[in-house]
């Protein structure tokens, strides 16, 4: 069957599918390519990215897990919690906790950049997304591909979204797709966030939203001044900025 008539085809059945709220929990492992990611900040030669790559290159990328739990058109994404094993080292977690309401169109969420904790509660951004003609499987689910960008950090994003979960949400507060978003490829593997498992079975009285979140209040037009300028800054005086603020 030929590409464009399937996607149509997703697209139309995606339409009777949302009439029917679902609720569940999806983990998401998140791998992150430094090495990728160093290599392309405009002041890292070659000799560098080789050097990188000598030290760091051979170390085993296990990721980090987390939850995306969604009922009645809302959800919590965060960390997975993950049962301590002795003898491992793990790196002190940024606090993330992205709470979306897709019903009342709000967002309230709880970021850690720049060495701070930022609590934003306002209206829920809208995502513009291109629709392309690409399709594959993940988790066993039937998979579209979107595209986006976050010009604040000069990243194109692609997003896979199965309309089979009648959601419209996803990873790293992402959403607005006639579908749960599965994957998400940042800037060409620099990062990506794929769906490890699929648990639509569990019967939440409530999600697991905290009752309280404390950060210094603000609002997504500040923040991206505040990161604006330190990611400038950062690149003048040679060094990563995605060191301090979430890639």
């Amino acid at each position: 069957m030929n590409k464009t008539i399937i996607i149509i085809f997703f697209l139309l059945v995606s339409i009777s599918l949302f009439s029917q709220l679902p609720q569940g929990t999806i983990t998401y492992n998140r791998k992150t390519d430094w090495i990728s990611i160093m290599s392309k900040l405009p002041y890292v030669s070659q000799e560098e990215v080789d050097r990188y790559t000598l030290t760091w290159g051979n170390e085993e990328n296990k990721g980090q897990n987390y939850d995306l739990s969604f009922k009645n058109n809302k959800s919590i994404y965060t960390y997975a919690i993950e049962e301590k094993t002795d003898n491992t080292y793990s790196w002190n977690k940024d606090a993330l906790v992205l709470i979306r309401d897709y019903k009342a169109k709000k967002i309230k969420d709880l970021r850690e950049e720049l060495g701070k904790k930022f609590l934003l509660e306002e209206d829920l951004p809208k995502t513009k997304w291109k629709i392309l003609n690409e399709i594959k499987e993940i988790e066993g689910y039937l998979c579209m591909k979107a595209e986006t960008r976050n010009e604040l950090k000069d990243q194109t994003i692609h997003a896979w979204f199965s309309d089979a979960i009648p959601f419209s949400g996803g990873p790293e507060g992402y959403g607005g797709l006639p579908g749960v978003i599965l994957e998400l490829n940042i800037n060409d593997g620099d990062a990506v966030i794929t769906a490890t498992k699929v648990n639509l079975e569990s019967s939440m009285d409530k999600l697991p939203i905290p009752n309280k979140m404390k950060g210094k209040k603000t609002n997504r037009k500040e923040l991206n001044s505040k990161l604006e300028k330190f990611i400038a800054q950062s690149i003048e005086g040679r060094k990563n900025p995605f060191w301090r603020i979430r890639y």
